[in-house]
C-alpha cells in the first residue's frame, strides 16, 4: 500500500514535467504556420489577388484594362513623328546601330531626293510626256520604346521603311531613330514575353505615345504615323 500511494503521488508531478515540453512544440509549430501564412497571403496580394509562384514576376494585367488598351489602340489617331533635325542626323545615325555599309546606303538616301526622269517622247507622237511622281524623300523621326508594365524581360522588334530594331523593354525609355515610313505604318513585332502576362508595349514620338495592346510572342501590330511636311 505504501508503494502504490507514492507512485500516486508521483504521477501528477510526472505528468507536470511533460506539459512543458508539448507547449513548446505547439508554440513552434503555431508560429511555423504563422509565418507560412504571411509568405502566401503577401504572394496572393502582391499579385493582384491571382496565386504565382515565388520565382513570378511577370505582367498581370487585369481582363478589364486589356479590354481597355484594345479598344483605345484601335479608334487611336495616328501618332504624330518627331522628326530628327539636320543638326541632330549624325547623332541619329550613330545611335541606330547600322553596319558601315547600311549606314553609308541610308546616308546616300537621306542626301538625296528621288525622281524618276521623265520617259521621252516617242517620234511617232507628238503629245508632252507625262511626268512620274515625284517619290517623297526619305526623312529620319525620333522614336521611343519602354515596358508599360512589369520589367520582365519583353522583347519587341519595331520594322520601319527597312529598318528593324529588336528592344528588351524596360521602364527606363530608350530612344532612337528611324526612317519614317512611306505608308505610314510602323510595325511592332512581339518576340518574347519575359515571364508571361503578355508583351506590353509603349511607344512614343516627342510629345505623342501610344500604349499597345497587351501582344503575345509572333503577333505583329501596325501603328498609323503622321509627321509635318
Amino acid at each position: 500500500m505504501k508503494a502504490q500511494d507514492e507512485t500516486a503521488r508521483e504521477s501528477p508531478r510526472g505528468s507536470a514535467r511533460q506539459h512543458p515540453t508539448a507547449s513548446i512544440v505547439a508554440r513552434s509549430l503555431l508560429a511555423s504556420a504563422t509565418v507560412v501564412g504571411i509568405i502566401a497571403a503577401s504572394l496572393h496580394f502582391g499579385s493582384g489577388g491571382a496565386w504565382w509562384p515565388l520565382h513570378g514576376s511577370g505582367d498581370a494585367v487585369s481582363e478589364t484594362d486589356i479590354k481597355l488598351r484594345a479598344a483605345q489602340f484601335a479608334t487611336l489617331s495616328p501618332l504624330h513623328l518627331s522628326l530628327v533635325t539636320p543638326a541632330e542626323s549624325t547623332a541619329a545615325l550613330d545611335g541606330m546601330q547600322l553596319a558601315p555599309p547600311a549606314r553609308a546606303a541610308l546616308t546616300e538616301s537621306l542626301e538625296s531626293s528621288t525622281t524618276p526622269a521623265s520617259a521621252a517622247p516617242s517620234p511617232a507622237s507628238s503629245a508632252a510626256p507625262t511626268p512620274s511622281p515625284k517619290l517623297e524623300p526619305l526623312r529620319l523621326a525620333w522614336v521611343t520604346l519602354w515596358d508599360t508594365d512589369v520589367e520582365d524581360g519583353d522583347v519587341v522588334r519595331l520594322d520601319s521603311e527597312g529598318y528593324s530594331r529588336t528592344v528588351t523593354l524596360a521602364k527606363k525609355p530608350v530612344t532612337f531613330a528611324v526612317p519614317v515610313p512611306r505608308d505610314g505604318i510602323v510595325k511592332v513585332t512581339g518576340i518574347r514575353d519575359g515571364e508571361g502576362g503578355g508583351i506590353t508595349v509603349g511607344l512614343a514620338s516627342g510629345v505623342s505615345q501610344a500604349v499597345f495592346p497587351i501582344m503575345s510572342e509572333g503577333q505583329t501590330l501596325g501603328l498609323k504615323v503622321s509627321f509635318d511636311r
